[in-house]
């Protein structure tokens, strides 16, 4: 199976809700026995007793191994879209592909849409355990990790679907929505293979307080067969559940983010011990605050404070500025964040000097008709403060002339025409890729508009 590594590499931190790690609903281990297609645990949790059920099926099998990356993906993929209300969005498989780390083969995206079928198809009934944060209560419930999974493919994708919608479970999506949720370091995961990956985010989940998630310690205690049953290893055996953990803990102590792990006593007693070590930076609480004023939820806010501080201030007054003007935006939480993400290298710049330029949309809202629209039946202000013309032909040939001389990748390249063809992206976008620095995230978060209405041409 092949070995997935969950990689940002503009963003040194990812988010995933602090259930799915704390209860230990994926399985750590990168492949299971044939028939393992349920299991039950029972485990103490912040004082609650807590009772976690999976039930799979007999032609995936349970959640293991590369589900957790796909997963944390997902999560990912979800925030960068604004983290929408319903939980559902949308994503190319290329893209889960580039998330993922992993090469643009026929095998790896077989295995990807397996993980995404297997999360899809399995049932979990967690009893007195999930933490709501939004209501501060534990509750039970059951759910899916995936509820809903569509794979669109028209006729002429003649390699598969294109076009991949998820709905994530309302439970997670409150709860991320809300703030509950932990950091993941996109650095350690890539220098770690699987098992210690997913192990590592089970162990750090482990350590933030379920009621207030902010809060860590610095040193763990916990029995060694309950952490085994926090990882999903298939075993009550402490013997093999040992075994598996020690090649991971000298995975751990040698990226440093362990200083100290050490198993005492004998048999299903045994104890486990881990000190920690440097705690990872807090986002500026003031930057945060500048996000959420502009509607971005909390976990995307703490996200782009961390990642962008230098960014956030002038980003935010940039993107204030453009709405103020009249730009109406097809997404405006990830205008925003896009905004700040791309402050300072001119994406923007046009727009903001020509405050008078309003989005076709806005312009015909203002001056309802006659000339006005007259004047948008020929040409039309663009994002970037360009005008183009509305007749222009939406053709592979024409977006790949529109492209010459930018430099993407052939997949990102393909896809860039796939969205100009179906009417989600605009010439004036197109040519912007040009001078994109970050022009294969961009096309990447064009593709969340393929289960929307088209852009304006």
């Amino acid at each position: 199976m092949s070995d997935a590594k969950v990689i940002k590499k503009t963003e040194g931190i990812l988010r995933e809700d602090l259930n799915v790690t704390q209860l230990g609903l994926i399985s750590i281990q990168r492949k299971i026995p044939p028939d393992y297609t349920n299991w039950k645990v029972g485990f103490n949790r912040s004082g609650i007793e807590s009772e976690v059920e999976c039930n799979g099926t007999q032609k995936y099998g349970v959640p293991h191994g590369i589900d957790n990356d796909t997963y944390l993906a997902l999560q990912e993929l979800y925030i960068e879209q604004g983290c929408p209300e319903s939980g559902v969005f949308s994503f190319s498989m290329y893209q889960l592909i580039q998330m993922c780390d992993l090469q643009d083969t026929g095998g790896n995206r077989k295995v990807l849409r397996q993980s995404l079928e297997r999360l899809s198809a399995t049932q979990y009934w967690i009893s007195g355990a999930w933490r709501s944060h939004e209501d501060d209560e534990w509750v039970t419930a059951g759910f899916r990790l995936i509820e809903k999974l569509v794979f669109t493919r028209k006729r002429s994708d003649i390699d598969g679907a294109k076009a991949i919608s998820v709905t994530l479970p309302r439970e997670l999506v409150r709860n991320i929505r809300n703030g509950y949720f932990k950091p993941v370091s996109a650095a350690l995961l890539r220098e770690l293979g699987q098992p210690s990956r997913a192990a590592y985010r089970v162990i750090d989940g482990l350590r933030h307080d379920p009621v207030q998630p902010d809060a860590k310690t610095r040193t763990l205690e916990i029995s060694l067969m309950d952490l085994g049953r926090r990882c999903g290893i298939a075993s009550d055996r402490p013997d093999k559940i040992r075994r598996t953990l020690e090649p991971i803990h000298e995975d751990l102590l040698r990226m440093h983010y362990l200083v100290e792990a050490t198993i005492r006593g004998r048999g299903k007693n045994q104890e486990v011990h881990y000190v920690f070590g440097e705690a990872s930076a807090d986002p500026d609480q003031e930057l945060v605050a500048l996000m959420t004023s502009m509607d971005v939820p909390l976990v995307a806010a703490r996200k782009a404070a961390l990642d962008y501080p230098e960014k956030v201030r002038d980003g935010v007054a940039q993107a204030k500025a453009l709405l103020q003007s009249g730009y109406r935006p097809h997404n405006e939480v990830g205008f925003v964040i896009d905004v700040v993400r791309s402050y300072g290298t001119g994406k923007y710049q046009k727009l903001e000097t020509e405050p008078g330029r309003l989005s076709g949309k806005a312009r015909a809202g203002k001056g309802g008709g006659g000339k006005g629209e007259a004047s948008k039946a020929s040409k039309q202000p663009t994002l970037f403060g360009e005008t183009e013309e509305t007749d222009a032909p939406r053709t592979a040939a024409a977006a790949r002339l529109l492209l010459r001389g930018a430099s993407l990748p052939e997949p990102t390249l393909a896809d860039a025409v796939e969205l100009f063809v179906e009417g989600h992206a605009s010439v004036a976008e197109l040519l912007s890729l040009k001078d994109d620095t970050e022009a294969v995230r961009t096309v990447t978060l064009w593709g969340a508009r393929r289960f929307t209405a088209p852009v304006e041409k």
